[in-house]
């Protein structure tokens, strides 16, 4: 994965290509991808269906970059966004970056559901995902918790469960946005919502870091 995007940039960012991945994006998630074929995605994309061969080199290359763009995104979001919280306690790092995460996931969602689909199905693109991604995603998060607890900020408590139960937070909603619409009535999309979900993920960071730590 990501060799496709280090093309030459006349290439990589040319109109066609763009609107080649977002009429993927689009009928990955309505359809999933194994019900997308290539000749849906250039009709939908009004471009001959040889394009896609000659931008991506077929379906799979599609989908392999839609991933890589995204979370390339949006670590370069968070490195900017760290530029400006050097001097932030570890408890408003940690919050920075469920916000970012949060509100980039509501920003791009057909591409957050389309990969947490695709990491709950074994494969080998999905292993590379979690290989290159997740993980990273995963240290991210990790560094953070672990400055809290060596600096005597945060209680000492495994940085897995934190982790665990924050991203199970953070991601369902996206995972399963009609779920979240139909059945509790809330719509994921909303500002309203992502704050909501922000100082709800702060709530239970605060418990599992914060109140323990004081009561000790």
């Amino acid at each position: 994965m990501g060799e496709r995007d280090r093309e030459p940039n006349n290439k990589s960012s040319h109109p066609t290509r763009k609107r080649i991945l977002e009429a993927a994006a689009k009928l990955f998630d309505a359809q999933g991808y194994n019900g997308t074929t290539v000749r849906q995605i250039a009709e939908e994309a009004k471009v001959n269906v040889a394009l896609i061969s000659y931008y991506f080199q077929g379906k799979q290359g599609v989908l392999e970059v839609l991933i890589s763009h995204y979370f390339e995104t949006f670590f370069r979001l968070l490195a900017d966004d760290a530029l400006k919280e050097r001097q932030l306690c570890a408890f408003d790092k940690l919050l920075a970056v469920v916000r970012l995460y949060v509100f980039f996931q509501r920003d791009h969602a057909a591409i957050s559901r389309l990969i947490q689909r695709e990491l709950s199905v074994e494969s080998m693109l999905a292993r590379e995902v979690m290989t290159l991604y997740i993980n990273r995603w995963k240290h991210e998060f990790a560094i953070i918790l672990e400055e809290g607890m060596n600096a005597g900020e945060f209680a000492k408590i495994p940085v897995e469960h934190v982790l665990l139960a924050m991203s199970s937070m953070l991601i369902y909603p996206y995972l399963n946005p009609q779920f979240v619409r139909e059945v509790f009535y809330l719509e994921p999309a909303s500002d309203e919502f992502c704050e909501w979900l922000v100082a709800s993920v702060s709530e239970l960071l605060r418990s599992l870091l914060l109140s323990s730590h004081t009561r000790k």
